[in-house]
C-alpha cells in the first residue's frame, strides 16, 4: 500500500481528470473540424457557405483550447518543468501551440501573400501540434511511472 507521500508525490504536476478529458475533446474536435474543414475546401472545393458548421465548430474549439491552455500553463507545466520531467515535449507543444496561435492572428488580420502563407503555416503547425500533443501525454506518462518508481524505492530503502 502506498504511503501518503508517495501518493502526494505521484500526483505533482498531473492535470486533474476533468482537465485531461476537456483538453483531448478539445484536441480531437479541434484536429477532426479542421480536417474536415481542410478536406471540404482545399481538397474538395466546397463553396465556404457549405461549411459554416466546420467553420464555427473548429473556431469555438480553437478559442475554448487556448482557455484550456492557459489553465495547464499555470499548474501543470510550471509544476512538471521545475521538476524537469518530460520538459523537450512540453516545450515543443508549447512551440507549436505558439506557431498554430501565430498562424490564426496571421489568417485574421494578414493581407495578401501573408494570409495564403499562414494558412499553409496553420495546416502544418495545427497537425504537428495535435501530434506533439499525443507524442507529449505518452512520453509524459513514462516519466510519471519513472519518477512514482524512484519515489517507491527511495522510501522502502529509507
Amino acid at each position: 500500500m502506498e504511503s501518503k507521500q508517495q501518493l502526494v508525490a505521484s500526483k505533482i504536476g498531473k492535470m486533474s481528470q476533468w482537465h485531461k478529458y476537456i483538453t483531448f475533446m478539445g484536441v480531437i474536435l479541434s484536429v477532426t473540424s479542421g480536417i474536415a474543414w481542410f478536406v471540404s475546401d482545399d481538397l474538395m472545393g466546397k463553396p465556404i457557405q457549405d461549411l459554416s458548421l466546420w467553420i464555427n465548430l473548429h473556431g469555438i474549439v480553437g478559442h475554448l483550447f487556448l482557455l484550456i491552455l492557459g489553465m495547464a500553463l499555470y499548474h501543470h507545466v510550471q509544476l512538471t518543468f521545475q521538476m524537469r520531467k518530460n520538459v523537450w515535449m512540453g516545450g515543443t507543444f508549447i512551440a507549436t501551440s505558439l506557431l498554430l496561435i501565430g498562424s490564426i492572428l496571421a489568417l485574421f488580420y494578414g493581407r495578401g501573400v501573408v494570409h495564403e502563407q499562414a494558412h499553409v503555416m496553420h495546416l502544418v503547425s495545427g497537425t504537428l501540434s495535435g501530434i506533439v500533443f499525443f507524442l507529449h501525454i505518452q512520453i509524459g506518462k513514462k516519466s510519471f511511472a519513472i519518477k512514482s518508481f524512484e519515489v517507491s524505492q527511495k522510501s522502502i530503502t529509507a
